[in-house]
């Protein structure tokens, strides 16, 4: 960006994002609205000083754009942890070479400084966790054993359902029981795995049990890399986010749901630039309450009247667990859940 040009400066000042440039020696050459917000000081007063003397935000945005000086490319810091006298705030910062210096976007993560959602979904959830392990865990392990009975003396048909049943069973088992250990999702150690076949796996799942009567498209990358995760947690996220659609068009005789896969494009300041692959859940629902917003992804909130409100914060915290993210749009006729992950090797 030139700051030269009033009409891109003032697009800038739009921005909810703190930009900011400077020149090789690290002198800030121009900021915009949200900057002066963030360090509580004029664009005039800024102008000139060393970026690394405005605090522990400037010193921090500064050595991400040393490293985008000296590498010459764009790097994109999302989670950084800078210590204030009054705790710790997290933000995602980018920068991307200019001319000799830089540009520096620094986004608060979470918006206005708050806990992260995650970490609210974590704790939210930890009573949960332990009702669900002491409540849960010997129903399941009675219908584990019931379809087991089923499946050695069906016709292939049943029995093939019957061991999708089990599958289904062990896996809420093995949540189930890191949920109660800690309170919170405690991942296996990280592996490569294939989101298509995930993403495949996931919408078997939800289509035998509540899929009927809806138009189901996939849509998959066949050359997309494989993330690196535990494949338990990502495919329970999955799950949950086709549940969640499934269960928008509850009653909606033309319901459909796609779920697709790509290779994403790093859009700085964006959630978690870093994870590059993507998975979309769309629906063609009434689409998400504007009232309830970015509240969605905590614990406990729901649109549905007979909701729990944890499916998508267990969606939420599982991508943040993988260094990823999730974030929606929607409008009455399509709403699009997007999860990202980070391919293996990163």
């Amino acid at each position: 960006m030139n700051p030269s040009d009033a009409t891109t400066a003032q697009a800038a000042d739009f921005l909810p994002s703190a930009v900011l440039l400077i020149n090789g020696a690290g002198i800030i050459s121009y900021v915009n609205d949200a900057a002066e917000a963030l360090f509580e000081r004029s664009a005039r007063r800024m102008a000139g000083e060393p970026l690394d003397a405005l605090g522990p935000w400037g010193r921090a945005a500064r050595a991400v754009a040393s490293r985008a000086i000296s590498e010459g490319r764009a790097v994109f810091a999302h989670d950084v942890r800078v210590e204030f006298p009054d705790g710790t705030r997290r933000a995602a910062i980018d920068a991307a070479p200019q001319m000799d210096g830089a540009c520096i976007s620094i986004r608060l993560w979470p918006e206005a400084g708050a806990v992260a959602r995650g970490d609210r979904a974590a704790n939210a959830a930890a009573g949960f966790g332990r009702m669900l392990s002491h409540e849960l865990k010997n129903p399941m392990a009675g219908a584990r054993g019931a379809a087991q009975l089923i499946a050695s003396s069906a016709d292939p048909e049943t029995a093939e359902m019957a061991a999708l049943i089990m599958t289904e069973l062990d896996r809420a088992l093995r949540i189930a029981d890191r949920w109660s250990k800690v309170g919170d999702i405690a991942p296996h150690p990280f592996a490569p795995l294939s989101l298509n076949e995930v993403a495949s796996e996931a919408l078997r799942s939800m289509s035998a049990a509540s899929g009927k009567g809806l138009v189901l498209v996939e849509d998959y990358d066949p050359s997309l890399p494989d993330a690196f995760g535990d494949r338990d947690l990502v495919l329970q996220a999955v799950l949950n986010l086709l549940v969640n659609a499934a269960e928008a068009l509850a009653g909606q005789s033309d319901g459909t749901i796609e779920i697709s896969t790509r290779y994403r494009m790093a859009r700085p300041g964006g959630v978690a630039p870093e994870a590059r692959l993507q998975i979309d859940v769309t629906d063609n629902g009434p689409g998400v309450p504007e009232e309830l917003g970015e509240s969605i992804f905590s614990p406990f909130v729901t649109g549905k009247p007979a909701g729990e409100g944890l499916g998508l914060a267990l969606v939420s915290r599982v991508a943040e667990l993988h260094g990823g993210g999730l974030e929606y749009e929607s409008r009455a006729g399509r709403t699009v859940f997007r999860m990202y992950l980070r391919e293996e090797g990163t």
